[in-house]
């Protein structure tokens, strides 16, 4: 599972990874121009990222001034996702991928958190499996009775069976 997690607002700028070059706060790799590198693909078998030089591409190669790597494709850069998984993300973090599955995320977690929190989901005492199932059904009803934005029980009477009060 690949984790979506925050970034330290606290930290500010740009890292060196590997004594080699530099990743901007989105986990983009800089060339040495100062320009972020282009995106060329991943490879998740092998839990890494690939990418190019932003002055090369397929057809021509690198028309960089100050080339980087000798390669006729310019500088190549794999980032792997273990080495810091926060940062360096399959889908990346700049992609409308990330920002969709992480909103994903936190919807999980703030449905999670109003489980335990808000409706008390652990401070039931039951020991049958079935119990703990029948007060997370109770729960979850209340959930999307709340998302309804229904005030009280008259309301819902109102709406579900027709009844006028």
């Amino acid at each position: 599972m690949t984790p979506f997690i925050d970034l330290n607002p606290g930290h500010t700028g740009h890292f060196t990874y590997k004594d080699d070059f530099t990743i901007d706060d989105d986990g983009v790799p800089v060339c040495k121009l100062g320009l972020r590198m282009h995106k060329d693909g991943c490879e998740a078998a092998k839990h890494r990222a690939k990418y190019r030089c932003p002055k090369s591409n397929r057809k021509r190669g690198c028309f960089c001034e100050h080339p980087c790597s000798p390669a006729k494709y310019g500088r190549t850069v794999h980032i792997f996702t273990g080495d810091n998984p926060r940062l360096f993300n399959i889908p990346p973090r700049d992609s409308k991928a990330w920002e969709t599955e992480y909103d994903r995320r936190t919807s999980v977690e703030r449905s999670n958190k109003r489980e335990k929190e808000e409706y008390k989901l652990e401070d039931g005492r039951h020991r049958s499996t079935k119990m703990w199932y029948c007060r997370l059904y109770g729960i979850m009803m209340l959930q999307h009775l709340d998302a309804w934005e229904i005030p009280s029980i008259k309301a819902f009477q109102e709406s579900l069976l027709g009844l006028a009060a």
